[in-house]
């Protein structure tokens, strides 16, 4: 009796590949789109067009909602790459800092990058999110997010030295999640043309003042 041998699924790294530039393509359209014209206005046949692809491929990717979440993410991260922040080199430079200080300075540079990408999409799920009851859940994730990210931090810190006095972990971590909050980036850098240098120096004193010794 002749063994018969399952098909082997055929894949082409240049294929993926491909297909692997198109999702970019069609998320940076979206986000592009989102950040010039709001959530409402923007429709799945302008991401389309923008992203040179028909609509069916943008519905491949996902709905108007998942797609800004995509965006969202992509903002956050820089970058299309699936590594999660708590893995990148610049926030283990953080992790390992020689002391408390030097470890909220390098988390307060890396923080206001995110803002930097992170500012303008953020306002559009914000408002976005009163209206639209399926982006209700993603703004209260994304606001969880960052609590859980700041209560990190906090940790690493602690592990370093101690915290202002009188100061708890958790109001420490309520603090950070505060500053954290993209809103002083658009106000500062959108609004009041502050540079990235400038806001950077601005929220790394900030913070030290704020949670240490």
């Amino acid at each position: 009796m002749s063994e018969v041998n399952p098909r082997r699924r055929y894949t082409s790294p240049v294929r993926e590949e491909s297909a692997l530039r198109t999702r970019n393509a069609i998320v940076v359209a979206a986000l592009e789109l989102f950040v010039e014209q709001g959530y409402a206005a923007t429709t799945i046949d302008q991401i389309a067009v923008r992203a040179q692809v028909s609509k069916p491929t943008v519905f491949a990717v996902g709905s108007k909602a998942q797609l800004l979440k995509l965006a969202r993410d992509a903002a956050i991260a820089g970058d299309h790459d699936p590594i999660p922040m708590s893995q990148r080199p610049s926030f283990l430079d953080v992790v390992n800092a020689p002391d408390s200080e030097q470890a909220i300075r390098g988390f307060a540079r890396f923080s206001a990058g995110i803002a930097g990408r992170f500012s303008a999409i953020n306002e559009v799920l914000r408002q976005a999110s009163t209206s639209a009851p399926e982006l209700a859940e993603l703004w209260r994730v994304s606001e969880q997010e960052r609590l859980t990210g700041a209560r990190n931090v906090i940790t690493v810190v602690t592990a370093k030295g101690p915290l202002k006095p009188g100061l708890d972990v958790d109001t420490a971590a309520d603090i950070l999640w505060l500053l954290m909050a993209p809103d002083q980036h658009q106000r500062l850098v959108g609004q009041r043309g502050w540079t990235f240098e400038r806001f950077a120096e601005w929220y790394a004193d900030t913070m030290v003042t704020l949670i240490l010794p």
